[in-house]
């Protein structure tokens, strides 16, 4: 009597033990194993992006539709002559050098090589197949598929399944799992002997083996089990590859990973990897000498980059809002005090008076605060900050001049990494852009370089009153996945959620576990204090991302096409996210938000995300 092994405990936890699948396969003389879904991946799910890729390659149109309605029409005729639905590689290639004038040797040979390439092992039965074959148990393949019995011998081989005793295979033997009929061939073969099988599809893999009387184990398909995750409305080809790399990694039950790491894999590499790979690509169309990942989103950004292939030139360079408001005061005090006073005020922290001043390096002001009825222990509100902004313009040449040796020392840095680049990309997160235009009016102005400066940025949310569009029309600014004058569908679902707590999600993705940048010195770099209690949550989410981006890359490393990855295709898993409000309490419950220079020790256990995003 046959036997099927459930090894399940419910329905939610698709979670199998290796130990205890194998001790239960042990028991078995034969143990027989679909390839596809279950000893083998594929990085998409479905065979039609590998179709696609060879479209690309032959550069023959529609390519990918020809050969699916090619096979169709190959079983459709074995069936009605031979009665049989079977189709061999061959079949299919000599229908399609019919229609088209291709060779079907070669075009077969190239589709099976892009097959061999594309294939790789699930690592939860690589290590229960070396097992069963150290207790000596024969290992068997059985498959419905169009490749001969020596190329699923090659796949296997190459992804370490070598002692392989047998390959049943469909196109070779014209009998089916679907049909059941292979099963018969299997248990005379091995008479007398116990015989289980396993694969991921029901009907089959289990139904018709067990009605063969063979027992079975039901590997549940990584697709089913995620298919919660599945995001529809991705584009063809970019959807199946991320569906399919989430599905294979997180859910073969090789290993369990934790939330945080799952963060990234998910959500953070797909996007991670379409921005700097959208910045290789503007940097290589326009002939950019030299990329500067501004700090600290550019640590996490210039890592991903520097995987990819034919990258250009590039630094990770210093830089930050302090350095970028000391510069603005020079020349434009009225945006130092609207980015330093009122934008602070309308801020997500309370900062004291004292903090700011000390921030800024001007506490020599706070022996003026009686003055204007202010004392060093006021929060900065909308209430005070009209009094801040008359103690500044009152002391404006003052503030100006404490700032030059500072200002000196950031452009001479400049200076330094610009170097006798004719052309620089400046690589920055969002929203503003401030950062970026700032350093171009170091480049140009300042310094008088002869120079083209680009500001690429993930992503621009500056609003609309005031004139956004002004710096994408004059190309001051490039932006990845949306602007007022880009993908403004974006824009707006960006803005829907409330544009400050999307910032500060889509930023956790590269958050770098280093100290914040204060500035530029005479005695050198500045640094804030370090936010430890942070690192070892933001370490898990980046190595998750990390993971997803090193596997595509190199995946796809010789179809190079398929890591343009579209700025709808970059944000919509993260769109999915931003809206799943308790997963990400859950998740982000015990991240504390930065409060830097800004610092009160008192209220540092209420600054959470979790108290963050429960704000209006």
């Amino acid at each position: 009597m046959h036997s099927n092994i459930d090894l399940y405990s419910n329905s939610e936890d698709f979670r199998i033990e290796p130990k205890d699948l194998l001790n239960k396969l042990c028991e078995y003389d034969v143990i027989s194993f679909d390839i596809f879904d279950t000893l083998i991946f594929r990085p998409f799910t479905s065979p039609r992006v590998l179709f696609s890729i060879m479209e690309s390659r032959l550069g023959i149109y529609k390519f990918s539709k020809i050969r699916v309605d090619s096979e169709d029409e190959v079983r459709k005729f074995n069936q009605e002559k031979y009665h049989h639905n079977n189709a061999t590689l061959s079949e299919i290639y000599n229908l399609i050098s019919k229609k088209t004038n291709l060779c079907p040797i070669k075009t077969a040979q190239l589709e099976f090589e892009l097959e061999l390439n594309y294939c790789y092992a699930n690592p939860f039965f690589q290590k229960i197949i070396s097992e069963c074959i150290k207790k000596k148990k024969k290992i068997i393949i059985c498959t419905d598929m169009y490749l001969s019995k020596q190329q699923i011998r090659e796949i296997l081989k190459a992804n370490g399944y070598s002692l392989i005793n047998e390959i049943y295979v469909s196109s070779e033997l014209n009998k089916s799992k679907k049909k059941g009929d292979i099963y018969y061939i299997i248990k005379e073969k091995y008479k007398n002997q116990k015989i289980i099988h396993v694969g991921d599809n029901y009907i089959s893999d289990i139904e018709n083996a067990e009605n063969s009387d063979i027992s079975t184990f039901y590997y549940k398909n990584v697709s089913e089990i995620a298919s919660k995750n599945r995001l529809s409305s991705m584009s063809y080809i970019t959807g199946r590859i991320y569906s399919a790399i989430i599905n294979n990694h997180l859910y073969c039950q090789n290993n369990e990973y934790s939330e945080t790491y799952k963060l990234g894999y998910i959500y953070g590499g797909i996007y991670i990897l379409g921005f700097v790979q959208w910045v290789n690509k503007f940097a290589t169309t326009h002939n950019v000498d030299k990329i500067l990942f501004l700090s600290r989103d550019g640590d996490v950004y210039s890592k991903m980059y520097d995987k990819l292939p034919n990258h250009k030139n590039w630094e990770y360079f210093y830089w930050s809002r302090l350095a970028g408001t000391k510069i603005t005061a020079f020349d434009n005090f009225y945006e130092f005090c609207r980015r330093m006073i009122w934008h602070k005020a309308r801020g997500v922290y309370n900062i004291k008076i004292e903090h700011l001043l000390n921030f800024l390096g001007i506490e020599y002001l706070i022996r003026n605060l009686d003055s204007y009825n202010l004392s060093k222990d006021d929060i900065l509100s909308k209430t005070t900050a009209q009094k801040i902004e008359d103690l500044f313009y009152d002391n404006k040449t003052q503030i100006i001049d404490s700032f030059k040796d500072d200002i000196n020392a950031t452009v001479e840095s400049v200076r330094q990494s610009v170097g006798n680049a004719k052309s620089i990309a400046i690589v920055d997160v969002g929203w503003a852009g401030t950062g970026p235009l700032i350093l171009k009016n170091i480049i140009n102005n300042y310094l008088e370089l002869d120079c083209e400066v680009y500001s690429l940025l993930a992503g621009y949310t500056q609003p609309i009153e005031n004139m956004a569009a002004l710096y994408t029309m004059d190309d001051s600014i490039h932006s990845y996945l949306f602007s007022d004058t880009l993908n403004k569908d974006l824009l707006d679902l960006h803005l829907n959620y409330g544009t400050e707590k999307n910032n500060l999600l889509l930023e956790l993705f590269t958050q770098s576990c280093t100290p914040s940048f204060l500035g530029y010195t005479n005695n050198g770099l500045k640094f804030d204090r370090a936010e430890l209690q942070n690192y070892e949550i933001i370490k898990q989410v980046n190595r998750g991302s990390e993971d997803f981006i090193d596997f595509y890359i190199d995946k796809f490393k010789h179809d190079t096409f398929l890591l343009n990855i579209s700025p709808y295709d970059a944000y919509l898993p993260f769109n999915e996210l931003k809206n799943s409000s308790n997963r990400l309490k859950n998740i982000l419950s015990k991240l504390i938000i930065s409060r830097g220079q800004f610092y009160d020790a008192d209220n540092l256990s209420n600054e959470t995300w979790l108290s963050f995003f429960d704000k209006d």
